[in-house]
């Protein structure tokens, strides 16, 4: 079985950020540095790079297999994903889509070739700039599951993306490590001004995961600056930030 650097890459759509993981990432070209990324038939990304001729980003640390398991488990036409806390973004110097921080690098990348595979297809980017962290990171390794170098990686930790998809629905998604306890997942609206509004126990959906659509308990112009928190026996909560755009 193959061993790769999950990838997280991230495109711009008007005011917003589209992140999704990718497998199958890599260095490609040393000087001038080249990074490819092999994305399916079913990544809304692929049209988003195609249409701005540029990418950011991100190969992974070992701390962060919680946000490659969510950012690879929900599409963009499902949710918003950007909206998740534990993504932060960096201030892009060179393309307009900002890159995910945390990583072993990030890279803003304009696109320099496609290379259509009989069935995925690789999008092959020239960095034009380079953002290292502050300190040592070690990568997080695909091989079959996720891992570190060596020992086997273990999620502990909710993350949670919502977005309000009409005038009266909340959608709410999440990943999470699996629990010996109830499946069920615990809604909480935490509205800007401090009030905290139960929003239900719910079961997971087929595959593990969380996505349901609820009704909008408050009024619309009160969701700027709330979060939503998500929990589950035996994990961290998460939580996700409404009303953020990016410019």
């Amino acid at each position: 079985m193959a061993t790769t650097t999950v990838g997280l890459v991230s495109v711009r759509h008007g005011d917003n950020v589209n992140v999704m993981s990718a497998e199958w990432a890599y260095f490609v070209n040393k000087d001038p540095l080249y990074a490819a990324v092999v994305l399916s038939p079913r990544a809304t990304s692929r049209k988003l790079i195609e249409s701005t001729g540029e990418f950011s980003l991100t190969l992974c640390s070992e701390d962060q297999p919680e946000i490659a398991d969510f950012a690879g488990s929900f599409s963009l036409d499902t949710i918003d994903k950007t909206a998740s806390e534990l993504i932060a973004f960096g201030e892009p110097e060179a393309v307009s889509s900002p890159w995910v921080e945390g990583g072993v690098v990030s890279l803003e990348c304009v696109l320099r070739e496609t290379v259509p595979f009989p069935v995925h297809t690789m999008y092959v980017g020239e960095a034009v700039a380079v953002h290292l962290p502050d300190g040592n990171r070690r990568p997080l390794v695909k091989h079959g599951g996720m891992h570190a170098l060596g020992a086997p990686l273990r999620r502990t930790a909710i993350v949670v993306t919502a977005q309000v998809v009409a005038d009266d629905v909340l959608r709410v998604a999440a990943t999470g490590p699996a629990v010996d306890g109830a499946d069920e997942w615990r809604v909480t609206l935490l509205t800007s001004d401090s009030e905290t509004v139960d929003l239900g126990c719910h079961p997971s959906a087929e595959y593990g995961d969380f996505l349901v659509d609820l009704p909008l308990p408050v009024e619309a112009s009160r969701l700027t600056g709330s979060r939503v928190k998500v929990e589950r026996d035996g994990a961290e909560p998460g939580y996700a930030r409404l009303g953020v755009t990016f410019r």
